[in-house]
């Protein structure tokens, strides 16, 4: 190979180069991921809100769905209008289910505990359910200490009116941009729904959770089910032990 010819190659072969060496970088930044792939016989689930309209949630039982999960409220004051529907179809069928408070911190005073308020008023959860959710997607602007503040206050709400250690829902690249890739939460046991879609296995932040892993995982935002139209969350249980999540019986 000629000399003019290998230094053309190594020009075109250095922006390669740097973007491999940014994706390496990258990875080594995130969290390990979850050892093991989720296995066949994982419970299925779903999550659902408004944006599914009125689901046959007869023929969702019937496609093998194991366990439900229902939007419920939004920041202060949003309440979805097909939860109370589809709260009561679900629990009729016998279905596991519960609902999630779509979380919009910000610097209002009490904001997290008014939010949690919104939550649990509308949701209506007791012993029996499984564990309420707070899906974390967004941080309203506050730094990662503020932020965990707002989670926590919002957590120890929920868990104080209803009795159960909420489930935290949250995409790996939030949890370790915006919370500062924190394992205090696995370490006071709160349990972990990861969002990471179109994956061979989820990337699992905080240390593989502490080293507990997820409980549940979304793994498809756009998928078929019977009794929906269009879209519909995708979800698996780490397992099929659904009755661990159930909330106790007070007292």
């Amino acid at each position: 190979m000629g000399e003019t010819n290998l230094v053309a190659l190594r020009r075109r072969a250095l922006p390669l180069l740097v973007a491999v060496l940014a994706s390496l970088a990258l990875a080594a930044a995130l969290p390990a991921g979850q050892a093991a792939t989720a296995a066949d016989s994982d419970l299925a689930g779903i999550d659902v809100s408004h944006y599914q309209g009125e689901i046959g949630w007869s023929d969702v039982v019937g496609d093998g769905v194991g366990f439900a999960i229902a939007k419920a409220t939004e920041g202060r004051l949003y309440q979805d209008d097909q939860y109370a529907r589809n709260k009561d179809r679900a629990e009729a069928l016998g279905l596991p289910f519960t609902a999630y408070h779509f979380a919009s911190p910000d610097s209002t005073a009490n904001d997290a505990v008014l939010e949690a308020d919104n939550f649990v008023d509308t949701a209506n959860l007791g012993p029996g359910d499984l564990r309420p959710v707070l899906d974390l997607e967004k941080s309203g602007g506050l730094g990662v200490k503020k932020l965990r503040n707002w989670v926590k206050a919002w957590l120890a709400e929920v868990e104080g009116r209803v009795g159960a250690k909420p489930i935290i829902y949250t995409s790996p690249s939030f949890w370790h941009d915006k919370m500062g890739n924190s394992r205090w939460f696995a370490n006071n046991a709160y349990a972990l729904w990861i969002a990471h879609w179109h994956v061979a296995q989820p990337r699992v932040p905080a240390g593989n959770w502490a080293g507990h892993g997820w409980t549940i995982w979304q793994y498809d935002n756009c998928g078929s089910m019977a009794g929906i139209d269009g879209c519909v969350d995708l979800d698996r249980l780490n397992g099929t032990d659904i009755d661990a999540l159930r909330i106790p019986p007070s007292g």
